[in-house]
């Protein structure tokens, strides 16, 4: 059962992660559509995703980047090396990983989101000396190198059978702010607060990013804002905080519309002193070795010690709604978190500490907290119609000789049908998942992977 909460605590975090506040324009109401046709708009959805995707991964810029990076990593200039251990090329490492086959799309805001977080030994010292010119020469495998200029400029073909240097990156207009860096107290140099850069083919501009930050006293980014653009797949990355507010906003868009929204905002009192005022010390002890008492010649017990500090979060951040959408489907909630969490240290102290209550009730009273304090819908974009609400229930577990309880969730359409997840998803989806087969086949065969198809 304790990984029951560790699980739900972990929820509850991913939870902050996403949320977010938006005003509607129109009241939620529920779909009036059955639940099979409903269904079938979750799997058109799922396949007009794959769609995307197959057109994200067709663009120039794939091909280009990964020729990019397979060269990159070759080269022995000290310009170069310290260019791929930049956030600038975990952004276009991330980006050729999104369209291949070894990373998601939210590495790529991950990615972008990082480039606040860059740390060698001094970014403004490292541009000033190794600016200028990178030529790829095929001849010794490595870069000619003309040092001077504002710009980081590579030359490189834009293919494995490209003859000529048809491709051009060039990062330009940085700017930094010397601050402290709660990061590495060590470090001294600056932070960046703008970058440019651009990503061409001949004459066509293939990618656009810019990148601006901003910090408080204390080094903390308090915005950063980021937009890059490949081919009309646009990723755009808001983050702010203050000392009561945390948003964030991560979309990914095709010609301007929304493919992917994950929006956040988390209510509370972000303070250091109300950090360290709610931060709590623990300490676990645990027999580590048996060693033998030379006067009693008895093994006794040799006790270990842990201690940490762990912060009650519930007292930081308070409030928080959520939304990530896919298509035209979201799952919009709002969480009150300080409520929430109050009521499971009760729950926790009657169970574990005191054993007041069994499995049963443990289980039971949690869900009705969940369902008190969340509340989860799968929503319609165009028409903001509630396909189904998703709550909390207690599983009675009968497989094996004793009962075994644990926590579900469910989904309850607007006649008052609950149906748990895994029978609805059990079928009724195999366009979808043909469709995804065929992408990641597709992949394979281009990068010569063995591939085994998703039964469904």
């Amino acid at each position: 059962m304790k990984n029951l909460t560790k699980l739900l605590f972990a929820a509850i975090a991913i939870f902050m992660i996403v949320s977010c506040d938006r005003d509607k324009d129109r009241p939620e109401k529920f779909s009036t559509m059955t639940v099979e046709e409903n269904k079938a708009a979750v799997e058109n959805t799922g396949i007009d995703l794959v769609g995307v995707l197959e057109r994200f991964r067709a663009t120039k810029t794939v091909e280009a980047a990964g020729n990019m990076i397979e060269i990159t990593e070759s080269g022995k200039s000290k310009g170069i090396q310290g260019f791929t251990g930049t956030g600038l090329y975990s952004v276009i490492k991330a980006v050729q990983g999104a369209a291949g086959r070894t990373g998601q799309v939210n590495d790529v805001f991950e990615a972008v989101k990082g480039c606040a977080e860059e740390d060698p030994e001094s970014i403004r010292e490292f541009w000033d000396e190794n600016v200028g010119t990178y030529t790829w020469n095929p001849s010794i495998s490595d870069f000619d190198i003309d040092l001077g200029g504002d710009k980081f400029i590579i030359k490189f073909p834009s293919s494995d059978v490209s003859t000529t240097n048809d491709a051009t990156f060039t990062v330009y207009d940085y700017e930094g702010v010397t601050i402290s860096n709660p990061l590495d107290e060590e470090y001294t140099g600056d932070l960046p607060v703008g970058l440019k850069a651009d990503l061409k083919l001949g004459t066509q501009t293939l990618v656009t990013f810019v990148f601006g930050a901003s910090y408080n006293e204390d080094g903390v980014p308090n915005a950063i804002a980021a937009d890059l653009d490949i081919e009309g797949f646009k990723f755009e990355v808001d983050v702010t905080n203050d000392t009561k507010i945390v948003s964030a906003s991560y979309k990914f868009l095709e010609k301007n519309e929304v493919i992917m929204n994950m929006s956040a905002k988390v209510n509370g009192l972000f303070t250091g002193d109300n950090i360290n005022d709610n931060s709590v010390q623990h300490t676990d002890r645990w027999v580590c070795d048996r060693v033998l008492n030379p006067n009693t010649q008895e093994y006794e017990d040799v006790y270990c010690e842990d201690t940490w500090e762990e912060v009650e979060f519930e007292e930081v951040a308070h409030t928080a709604n959520a939304e990530f959408q896919l298509m035209n489907l979201a799952v919009r909630g709002q969480m009150d978190i300080k409520n929430l969490v109050d009521k499971i240290r009760i729950i926790e102290d009657d169970y574990y500490e005191d054993e007041a209550i069994d499995e049963e009730t443990y289980c039971d009273r949690m869900a009705d907290e969940l369902n008190s304090y969340v509340n989860l819908r799968l929503v319609k974009i165009d028409n903001n119609e509630i396909i189904a609400k998703v709550e909390a229930y207690v599983i009675n577990d009968t497989e094996w000789e004793y009962e075994d309880y644990d926590l579900g969730f469910r989904l309850t359409f607007g006649e008052g049908s609950p149906i748990d997840m895994e029978t609805y998803f059990e079928e009724g989806f195999d366009d979808f998942i043909d469709s995804l087969n065929d992408l990641l086949e597709d992949i394979c065969n281009d990068y010569g992977i063995d591939y085994d198809p998703i039964e469904y």
